[in-house]
């Protein structure tokens, strides 16, 4: 890993470290985690010895009207995203001009029916990554905090990872009383129900292993799809640990969120999710992944499509000071209906 990126490969083996040793804050929320596995290089402050291919990073966003937002989600991706996914919701504004701008190797993906569920569904579909990130484009959800959840994923300390605004070193700039009041109503029902120890059960900012799709397939349409795919990573069996995350409040235009609607939806997926069976496919275990990895090895069938960075310190088209152009930001004023600067 060279070290012109933003973070060295020691600074990344030292967050990798950290997990292991308990020094970041995480919370196992359905397992202890596994100190079995020793260090076999003890200049390495990690257990992970980066000799393989480092995955590959998929990043799927669902968008609608985020042409003034997504400047905070595209230019902030950290270097070892290999692979974004733009789901657009049938857009009025330049969503896809401005994406398309900012990181020109996107993938853009017409949403087929409404609702954020469907949207990650599709992204999901047609994602390559060995990891799989799930963000928002509003701005709200830090991009760079990725490279955490990348950390904790190939430490060997779980199968999914998610976000929390709870844990030292998280927060919110953007709660109300309102909010927080559902969050921990609909968190302390989520721990009670699943017998689980989140911190922030609502949180839609999660990574996972390819592996998992199956596994915790996506099958609701709308606001409640994180708590789906919580719901069902628990009762697969999967180790889910939480990172510390900041939320941001949203840069522009009007947020989506009807808290009354949209957690009365959680609330009932949380009660409906404890009657549905995990499939049989199976998920290797974290520690034979992470021996295959240090051998160099995939362990995922799926390559990504030719001409897509195969590792992450190949070659980026997106330029890194990628700006909107004035015409792009023009054509946003002109859809938006307000004057430019």
């Amino acid at each position: 890993m060279p070290e012109e990126r933003g973070w060295s490969e020691a600074e990344f083996l030292d967050i990798v470290g950290s997990l292991e040793t308990g020094e970041m804050p995480t919370v196992a929320v359905n397992a202890p985690f596994d100190k079995s596995f020793a260090r076999s290089n003890s200049s390495n402050s990690s257990g992970y010895e980066p000799r393989g291919h480092w995955p590959t990073v998929s990043v799927v966003i669902p968008a609608h009207n985020e042409a003034r937002n997504l400047p905070y989600v595209l230019r902030e991706l950290p270097e070892l995203v290999t692979e974004v996914i733009l789901v657009d919701g049938n857009s009025t504004d330049a969503t896809v001009d401005v994406a398309r701008v900012l990181w020109p190797d996107i993938v853009i993906a017409e949403q087929p029916g409404r609702g954020k569920g469907d949207a990650l569904r599709a992204g999901v579909a047609l994602s390559h990554g060995e990891i799989i990130v799930l963000m928002d484009a509003d701005g709200s959800t830090r991009p760079q905090e990725i490279e955490l959840f990348v950390a904790a994923l190939i430490s060997g300390h779980a199968d999914y990872v998610k976000g929390s605004r709870y844990l030292s070193g998280g927060g919110s700039e953007d709660f109300t009383p309102l909010r927080r009041l559902g969050n921990w109503f609909l968190n302390t029902c989520a721990n009670l129900l699943y017998h689980t120890r989140f911190t922030d059960f609502c949180y839609g900012f999660n990574a996972f292993w390819r592996e998992c799709i199956p596994v915790i397939p996506i099958e609701c349409d709308g606001f409640e799809v994180e708590a789906q795919l919580n719901c069902r990573a628990v009762r697969s069996g999967l180790r889910i640990i939480e990172v510390p995350s900041i939320e941001r409040p949203r840069r522009h235009g009007e947020s989506h969120l009807m808290p009354l609607r949209d957690g009365w939806r959680i609330l009932r997926a949380i009660l409906r999710e404890r009657h549905w069976k995990p499939t049989r496919a199976a998920v290797p275990d974290t520690q034979s992944r992470k021996a295959m990895r240090t051998k160099g090895q995939r362990i995922t069938s799926v390559y990504p499509p030719s001409g897509q960075r195969a590792r992450p310190n190949a070659p980026r088209s997106r330029p890194r000071s990628a700006t909107i152009t004035p015409e792009v930001q023009r054509e946003t004023d002109r859809r938006n209906g307000s004057s430019p600067h």
